[in-house]
């Protein structure tokens, strides 16, 4: 039976429609496969968290044991962005030992070794030890207290069983970012300066000191060196900015200030930072609004430019020398003349 034209139409459209497909399978099965790729998360900065003068004897250490029991844990309450730092830093104002003598004065620190443990616990990275009450109690407590930071992993600067330790830049790597750490003091005490066979601590009037900060941040990508300089309950003066203005010029880029006991001016020098004075974070220097509260600086790296950013806080004492919940800054806050006691 002959077929109608339709019928022989039919076969055509068909071979047609597979040859079709075929080819557009081809050629898809051809085309390059477009993946999206992955969104890159940028680096995240480092923070530092720095913190002024910290001293858990006298009326510190009397308030913990009648307040809570001994329990030096209880200073750092209110204080979880010590923790939350990559780096937390401040001034150990004193010895912390059982032995020693007291060869200071009446203001003579002799903290509770457990403080160590607390504060470490706290989230402490790292403390200046060059200061004018590390001598209090004589070599023995110094020493001792050196034992005692190292043993609850805290590094310590501006201080060592030797003049080259103690002035060997300490090195905190975070996610590959070398942050350095050195400290000196401009109030003594000489007799404890750092030789090449004793210990001791890294002078500010040390006639190399130029040169220990260039050798340092030739080793790291931000360097902080730390001072204890200036007079105290007093606005920052010409020396400090010397020595300040110096290490800045020398490689440093940021100083940060203790001594004092009240919060100074901070300063931007050549795109780099100057923390004259800090304040008291643990004191018991109850007698001035000044002295009870201290400047909390959170300095922010680029982790790729090493460019710093910075925000100050200030944490105010309660009347059992506890730091409270950071409020914010206020230039008005800052000593503008000398006060005595």
């Amino acid at each position: 039976m002959a077929l109608s034209s339709k019928n022989k139409l039919l076969p055509i459209l068909i071979g047609i429609l597979l040859v079709t497909l075929c080819l557009w399978g081809r050629r898809n099965a051809l085309a390059p496969t477009q993946v999206s790729s992955p969104q890159q998360t940028p680096p995240q900065s480092i923070t530092l968290v720095l913190a002024g003068d910290i001293m858990m004897d006298r009326g510190v250490r009397r308030s913990i044991e009648k307040n809570f029991a001994g329990d030096y844990h209880a200073l750092f309450a209110h204080t979880p962005y010590i923790a939350a730092a990559d780096i937390a830093f401040g001034n150990f104002e004193g010895t912390a030992a059982l032995g020693g003598r007291n060869v200071g004065s009446r203001f003579s620190f002799h903290m509770n070794p457990v403080s160590v443990e607390a504060f470490r616990s706290a989230g402490f990275d790292i403390v200046s030890f060059a200061n004018n009450h590390v001598g209090d109690w004589d070599r023995a407590a110094f020493d001792e207290t050196m034992q005692h930071l190292a043993d609850n992993s805290i590094l310590y600067a501006g201080a060592g069983k030797n003049y080259a330790d103690a002035s060997t830049v300490r090195v905190i790597t975070v996610r590959g970012v070398r942050v350095g750490f050195l400290a000196a003091t401009d109030v003594g005490p000489n007799w404890l300066a750092a030789t090449a066979t004793q210990p001791g601590i890294l002078l500010a009037s040390d006639p190399h000191l130029s040169e220990v900060i260039a050798v340092a941040k030739a080793q790291v990508d931000v360097l902080a060196v730390s001072f204890h300089f200036g007079n105290e309950y007093s606005p920052a003066n010409s020396r400090q900015e010397a020595l300040a203005r110096g290490a800045i010029d020398a490689g440093a880029d940021i100083v940060i200030g203790s001594h004092p006991h009240v919060m100074q001016r901070v300063e931007e020098y050549n795109g780099k930072l100057i923390y004259y004075s800090l304040g008291n974070f643990i004191f018991d220097q109850y007698f001035s609004l000044h002295t009870m509260r201290g400047m909390v600086a959170t300095v922010t790296i680029d982790p790729q430019t090493f460019v710093l950013t910075h925000k100050e806080e200030v944490s105010p004492l309660s009347k059992e020398y506890i730091p409270q919940p950071l409020v914010p800054f206020d230039a008005s806050m800052l000593v503008t003349k000398t006060f005595t006691p």
